[in-house]
């Protein structure tokens, strides 16, 4: 069988430059035989998986003969005909792709309140623990087994009651923008702002005034509330892909945090990022960041979309890398004050397993994080999120979550649909929507400015962000603000200000553009 984890650099080395007729059917084989169990389940009699197992066997020499038929294969002997590299690379990713679909699929998230033991009840299933929130009945289980996730999900709950509940784990994407998407403003206030590099004071910092006076902190009346309502209080938790606690901008307000990916982390942003990642982002070293503007060049952008023209070393740099770096500086810019808790649960490509996240939610609340960030979308339901969403929140949490970046009006964008979580939109400076923001009245409570922000990035820089992943921490530091002037304010509450206090009202951006000034001097 093929190991998910097998590269296909590895697996070239290990057939050489081309792929003969045997060769393909040894692969075939190594994929379809665990396939064949996905698919016939694992209770077969003795002669049934014989049977299977020749319908397999069969299967891949008809797969490996037809693919051997083409023109571009090389006919010596039939049983040697070799497939080209470019040929045999597709099949070896189409390999490895399926069976690491498989391997995901293996996994799930089970809630578990019955009185037999929880050993007990998995060993009858044939399914081992991963991971157990804290102080929570919510579980990580794998099924050793790979049966078929439907079948297996459906067996259980016919055999058992409400107390057992179980899904399969998806994987959650960070919503990263596209180049190819329409032009989209705020350039022309990044470069102002970009250019604005005197010292400020900013709450006990020294800030570059580009940071401290830019654009989005005017739009949303957060300058003036500075001076009226101070800085905000309490912990905002940032589930994201960590937070870089030694940018001289967030040094003060970043507490440690929790690694769900590095469990001996504590949150941070730099947690095994390579050597060579680690000298580009050192301020020391390349100058990264310019001030004039370019798309870059890898086709699709992380958070830093469009921000400004990079070395050719850019290349280097993962595509989440800098996500909830910005988030916090998002948050900072409108509670300069309010304490920001790092929950680490998405990895340098910008993507992490929604148990994760699961997990980063109830661990929030155990640090006393009154405010959680979910700068994260995902377009498949899952009835444990909804279910952590409501118990949290019916307990004073508040939940604010990005709409999502693919110019959707009323999409099946999760957690920002869920009833009891506050989406946020993004709009341009006219306040207008953003051609790539998701909107709609399902999935659109508040807007925020989400293009152009000027925000720290790892390594003491600073760096352009588009996207609703950055309209919706703005609207995380409005609630820390509400809770310095109401310590018990709920989702409720907060939803409620914004509704009174936000201008521009919009059928598809909920209450309007969000209001710091008027929205906590309401309470």
């Amino acid at each position: 069988m093929i190991r998910s984890d097998l590269s296909l650099m590895e697996l070239s080395w290990m057939f050489g430059p081309s792929l003969t007729f045997r060769q393909t059917k040894f692969l075939l084989l190594g994929f379809l035989n665990p396939t064949s169990q996905l698919m016939f389940g694992s209770g077969l009699s003795r002669n049934g998986s014989l049977l299977a197992m020749k319908m397999v066997n069969s299967a891949c020499i008809w797969i490996s003969r037809a693919l051997c038929s083409f023109t571009f294969c090389k006919p010596t002997r039939f049983s040697e005909w070799r497939f080209p590299m470019k040929v045999k690379s597709l099949i070896l990713i189409g390999l490895v792709a399926v069976s690491s679909v498989a391997s995901a699929q293996s996994r799930f998230i089970m809630r578990y309140t019955e009185s037999e033991p929880l050993s007990s009840f998995l060993a009858r299933y044939q399914l081992k623990l991963e991971r157990t929130v804290a102080n929570r009945p919510i579980h990580a289980v794998i099924d050793p087994l790979r049966r078929n996730p439907a079948a297996l999900i459906q067996q259980i709950s016919d055999e058992t009651d409400d107390d057992v509940s179980i899904e399969q784990d998806q994987i959650v994407r960070l919503p990263i923008l596209n180049f190819r998407q329409p032009e989209v403003s705020g350039e022309r206030a990044l470069t102002m702002a970009f250019k604005n590099t005197r010292p400020t004071n900013f709450f006990g910092s020294s800030l570059p005034g580009g940071f401290v006076q830019q654009l989005a902190g005017y739009q949303t009346n957060a300058v003036p509330s500075w001076g009226v309502h101070g800085g905000g209080s309490g912990t905002v938790a940032v589930i994201d892909t960590g937070v870089d606690g030694t940018h001289t901008s967030l040094s003060r307000v970043v507490v440690s945090g929790i690694d769900l990916i590095d469990r001996r982390g504590t949150g941070s942003e730099l947690t095994g990022l390579p050597t060579n990642i680690l000298a580009i982002i050192n301020p020391t070293t390349i100058p990264l960041l310019q001030r004039d503007f370019n798309h870059l060049s890898n086709g699709h952008a992380p958070a830093w979309e469009r921000s400004v023209r990079l070395n050719s070393s850019f290349s280097q740099i993962p595509i989440g890398l800098g996500h909830g770096t910005m988030v916090a500086g998002a948050i900072h810019l409108v509670a300069p004050t309010a304490r920001i808790l790092p929950i680490r649960a998405f990895g340098q490509n910008g993507q992490g397993r929604l148990f994760h996240v699961i997990e980063g939610i109830h661990l929030a609340e155990q640090r006393g994080a009154k405010v959680v960030n979910l700068s994260l979308n995902t377009y498949t339901y899952s009835s444990e999120m909804e279910r952590t969403v409501n118990d949290v929140s019916d307990r004073g949490i508040i939940l604010v979550a990005s709409a999502g970046n693919d110019g959707l009006t009323n999409p099946l964008s999760y957690p920002a649909r869920h009833e009891k979580v506050t989406s946020v939109a993004s709009v341009d400076a006219r306040n207008v929507r953003s051609r790539f923001s998701n909107a709609g009245v399902d999935v659109t409570w508040v807007a925020a400015p989400g293009e152009g922000l000027y925000l720290p990035f790892p390594g003491q820089r600073y760096a352009g962000g588009w996207g609703t992943s950055f309209a919706a921490p703005l609207v995380s530091g409005m609630a820390a603000k509400m809770l310095s002037r109401k310590p018990d304010a709920t989702y409720s509450d907060l939803q409620s200000a914004l509704g009174r206090s936000s201008f521009n009202p919009d059928v598809n951006l909920g209450m309007g553009t969000l209001n710091v000034f008027n929205s906590v001097d309401g309470f």
